[in-house]
């Protein structure tokens, strides 16, 4: 039951990703609400389900919006994996937390991003990818990041979501 409901949530996400939240882009930023996702299950479930859901979520972004399989899918896993690592280590029910794990979940998708760009020889530089990129997402992030943390942790509040994944 648990395993559905998460990619229940994945599905949608993809489908508000694709269809909604285009519409709420801030100049041309779009929320990522697959890493606020990442982060929350990371945080409120730890590993694997954490590094489970950056795999699924990040696959489902590379196969629908991804130009090379596995880019999205590597990133969001390994933020996944790494903030599942704070499991039971951080207390979480403070609004703070959730935001910086997300401020630093978004400075690692990006500098990852950058790392891509370098190595197949995409020019971009580096002022201009952190003032009208890497900033404004993560701002856009972090805002929002608390409302749907917030969700997730009242979604682990039922029962049939405690059973690890």
């Amino acid at each position: 039951m648990k395993e559905c409901i998460i990619l229940g949530i994945l599905v949608l996400n993809i489908v508000l990703q694709s269809s909604v939240f285009p519409f709420l882009q801030i100049d041309n930023i779009i929320f990522d609400s697959l890493l606020t996702l990442v982060v929350s299950f990371s945080l409120i479930a730890g590993n694997p389900t954490g590094a489970v859901v950056g795999f699924v979520g990040g696959l489902l972004q590379d196969i629908l919006f991804g130009n090379n399989i596995g880019l999205y899918t590597l990133q969001y896993m390994l933020i996944g994996y790494i903030v599942g690592l704070a499991y039971m280590k951080v207390y979480i029910d403070r609004l703070i937390v959730p935001v910086v794990f997300a401020a630093f979940s978004s400075i690692l998708k990006q500098t990852i991003v950058l790392i891509y760009n370098f190595f197949m020889q995409i020019d971009i530089p580096l002022d201009e990818a952190l003032y009208k990129i890497i900033i404004p997402e993560l701002l856009y992030t972090i805002a929002l990041m608390p409302i749907v943390f917030a969700l997730i942790r009242n979604l682990y509040r039922h029962k049939f979501m405690r059973h690890k994944l």
